[in-house]
């Protein structure tokens, strides 16, 4: 009811002052008796209408609408021009600047004002003081401005569309107020509402009126932008959502109208420019608080990083929130590259950045955004000059882990500020397209370095910006862009591995190298490997052997992807389970039976070596020189058979049986991760897969008996990749040197477990994944071995405690899965 009979009163109050849409618009002379007649009663009116447009968002809509609307015609009426004298913008724009500063500042300047006010006509003092007191009726408009509604924003711009087009002359001491207003409705999202704005914008802008008058328009312009800009980040940081979008439109509308002519001008000024970096910086205040410090596993894998991050999900502001107004700020720098001078532009920034580098990122991120919209053939040399200064070492080599020098901000810091940069240098890289291949042998190195980073946003970051740079010189793939260019870190990558203490970060070119590389590129891995083979021998590198694993282990997981190699190949021709019962029998007779020779063989090298020397003295050396030529003959013939990328995993796996039982969890962890999974890559090459097996035997038992579960839980993986590759050419050794330790460990841990719920803390404990890998592969193990029933039912009775009822909820499900496969094999 409050809505209705506030829209009548409105409406009446339209009616009376013969402003409503059925008036005679022809009729001047009655309409201006009656602003004659209601002249005494505006500031009732006014101020009755002001109350309502501010009241806000609780109101109804369709109120606040017809109130400015009827604000609008009202004050259009009363202070309308009359056709006098027509005066140039210079004339208009000179206001008295003592109405301004001092008019109400003394009692006699205060009476004077009052007595113009209660003069009965209309004259040129009456329209001056006028125009001062609806001065803060118009600066309550900004409130109006930002209002939810589309409807209301639009009514605004109508009404000082309105004033503009009636009042100009006679408003003259408001016109930058309400051009205010403009520029900021002319960013509006709404359709209808900017482009009315816009229109009366470009009204006054290029007609404004009278032509040939509108130097004085651009100079008010520049000084209000520069009030602006003193205000805006006050703005930003204290107002609401609607507010920042309003104050972000209307500094994105100032730049728009002074545009392409005008800005350089205005940016040309030393105070201007630096006023308006140092405003962009504080509204584009970065917050680095949800950034990870946290390094991924030792070995990642590039495709999948632990944590995804969208394009721009990581930047994300400290003071705005909202994405209208996040788009608004990336459409102001875009407005900055596209209207302002580049040049003047980036070497303000670039210096910026010397002299404060606590504002690095912010300044990194506006020079990126309007590195987007330059277009510019003739910025060239600015573009040596940015790459160079992203890629100095100052700025490229920031610490990105927390240690006691670099706090957990100034980390998280850092971490954005690396992305920000290799953003940059993929905006350039769009910009040049093809020229961008003179950076190439800078940059390709560093960057390929960030892409293997441990932190999953950079490497993020890396690898999109690796594809970018991919696309910029044709190329259809990141690996495509390697081999182009291979020559530009080659050689880099084999000096920084012999100097690995100096450049750690070579490890993270290596995985990016091989991550991206083909068959193609086996001559280059070859020889990283090698010469990688040949450092592992010399005593003084003994300190960067996990380094050297790291890039074994990446080499072979870069030749299982290219050869498309399944995890666990179970099934082979000679490994095939039949229906047919008999036939299962003496498949599993024969295959025992090949086993057991060559284990036997294997076990008496030793004796076999010690006899062949005890001979040596007897036979004749030209027939065993004939003889050694005839073995070396036929070795070459055989090795002739191993494809390249074999022998070199071979040499590998041979290498890290070495590191396995050392003490340092670390290396032994990842000498059962190379071993794990260099294995399936030999279960094609029998007469080499099973010498290694067995030379793995002894070292990979005694991990069972280690006190960290990790080392047991990854030597209990590396186990069932054996099972499934071997089956059981490993039964007998398995039952007898494995299963009493994995036995052991879990009548001891079922202990731990009792009464921890599925959501118990517990579940996090490396004591609990390891009991859920054991009891989960427990059955897949004794398949792929072969037990028989008893050893079935053996391995059950030492984990029936995982059957109580009190035990943890995954852990019975686990041993009943178990339990299950244990009855169907005794039934078959």
């Amino acid at each position: 009811q409050l809505t209705v009979a506030r829209l009548a009163a409105i409406d009446a109050i339209m009616t009376l002052c013969y402003i409503h849409d059925e008036i005679d618009r022809s009729d001047i002379v009655l309409q201006e008796q009656i602003a004659d007649t209601i002249v005494i009663f505006l500031p009732g009116i006014i101020g009755g209408l002001q109350e309502i447009i501010i009241e806000g968002e609780i109101q109804n809509h369709k109120v606040t609408v017809m109130a400015i609307r009827a604000w609008g015609r009202i004050i259009s009426l009363i202070m309308h021009d009359k056709e006098e004298i027509i005066l140039s913008v210079e004339e208009l724009m000179k206001t008295n600047n003592n109405y301004n500063t001092y008019l109400l500042g003394t009692s006699s300047h205060v009476r004077i004002f009052d007595e113009n006010l209660k003069q009965d006509t209309r004259n040129q003092n009456w329209f001056e003081t006028a125009a001062i007191k609806l001065g803060s009726s118009i600066q309550l408009l900004e409130k109006v401005r930002s209002h939810s509604h589309y409807k209301i924003r639009l009514e605004l711009v109508e009404s000082i569309s309105l004033i503009f087009k009636n009042c100009f002359r006679n408003m003259k001491s408001n016109i930058m107020a309400l051009i205010d207003h403009l520029i900021s409705l002319s960013e509006d999202e709404h359709i209808d509402v900017s482009t009315k704005a816009n229109d009366t914008l470009n009204t006054i802008k290029n007609e404004n009126f009278m032509k040939n008058h509108n130097v004085r328009l651009i100079n008010l312009l520049e000084e209000k932008f520069y009030s602006l800009l003193t205000r805006l980040p006050t703005i930003v940081r204290w107002s609401s959502d609607d507010e920042q979008l309003a104050s972000l439109n209307q500094f994105a509308g100032y730049l728009k109208l002074l545009g392409e002519q005008n800005l350089p001008h205005v940016l040309s000024s030393q105070a201007h420019i630096r006023k308006l970096l140092l405003a962009l910086v504080y509204i584009m205040e970065i917050d680095c608080n949800a950034i990870s410090v946290l390094q991924t596993i030792n070995v990642k894998d590039l495709d999948d990083p632990a944590y995804f991050y969208g394009s721009d999900s990581w930047k994300q502001f400290k003071f705005i929130k909202n994405n209208s107004c996040k788009e608004k700020v990336v459409d102001i720098c875009k407005l900055l590259g596209q209207f302002g001078d580049f040049n003047v532009l980036a070497d303000a920034i670039l210096e910026f950045m010397s002299d404060a580098p606590s504002y690095r990122k912010e300044l990194s991120l506006l020079l990126n955004w309007i590195l987007v919209s330059v277009k510019n053939s003739s910025a060239l040399h600015l573009y040596k000059e940015i790459v160079n200064f992203y890629t100095s070492e100052e700025m490229w080599y920031l610490p990105i882990e927390v240690t006691e020098v670099t706090s957990l901000t100034q980390a998280q810091s850092n971490i954005v500020h690396c992305c920000l940069l290799m953003e940059g240098l993929d905006c350039i890289a769009n910009n040049l397209q093809r020229e961008y291949d003179t950076y190439l042998l800078k940059t390709l190195y560093l960057i390929m370095e960030r892409a293997g980073s441990g932190n999953s946003l950079i490497s993020y970051i890396g690898i999109r910006t690796l594809e970018i740079i991919a696309k910029s010189q044709q190329h259809k793939t990141i690996g495509d862009l390697l081999r182009a260019n291979v020559d530009y870190f080659s050689f880099h990558i084999i000096i920084k591995l012999r100097q690995m203490e100096l450049d750690t970060g070579v490890l993270d070119v290596v995985e990016v190298v091989m991550k991206y590389s083909d068959l193609d590129f086996l001559p280059y891995l070859q020889g990283i490997v090698e010469d990688t083979l040949r450092q592992l021998s010399n005593p003084f590198q003994q300190k960067n052997i996990y380094c050297f694993l790291r890039i074994f282990y990446a080499f072979i997981v870069c030749i299982k992807m290219i050869l498309k190699c399944e995890d666990v190949k179970v099934t082979k021709k000679d490994t095939q389970i039949t229906n047919n019962c008999s036939e299962t029998i003496i498949q599993s007779l024969l295959e025992y039976y090949n086993a057991k020779n060559i284990d036997k063989k294997l076990e008496n090298n030793i004796e076999e070596e010690t006899e062949l020397d005890a001979d040596l003295s007897k036979i004749d050396p030209s027939n065993k020189s004939n003889e050694d030529h005839t073995d070396i003959k036929e070795d070459k013939q055989e090795d002739k058979k191993l494809p390249t990328h074999i022998k070199i995993i071979i040499k590998i796996m041979k290498s890290c049986l070495n590191f396995l039982p050392l003490n340092d969890v670390q290396i032994s962890l990842m000498a059962m991760q190379t071993l794990q999974t260099g294995l399936i890559m030999l279960v094609e090459w029998e007469d080499e897969l099973l010498p290694i097996v067995h030379q793995l035997w002894h070292p990979l038992t005694d991990r069972f008996n280690d006190k960290n579960v990790i080392v047991i839980n990854r030597a209990w993986q590396l186990l069932h990749v054996l099972a499934s590759i071997s089956n059981d050419f490993i039964r007998n050794r398995t039952l007898r040197d494995v299963l009493p330790s994995v036995s052991k460990f879990l009548i001891e841990s079922s202990k731990e477990s009792i009464n921890k719920r599925s959501k118990n803390i517990y579940k996090f404990t490396q004591t609990y994944k390891l009991q859920y890998e054991l009891l989960y592969t427990l059955g897949v193990v004794t398949r792929l071995l072969g037990l028989r029933e008893q050893e079935l039912w053996r391995i059950l009775s030492d984990t029936q405690f995982y059957l109580s009822a009190r035990q943890n909820p995954t852990l019975q499900v686990m041993l009943n899965e178990y339990m299950l496969y244990a009855h169907k094999c005794t039934n078959n």
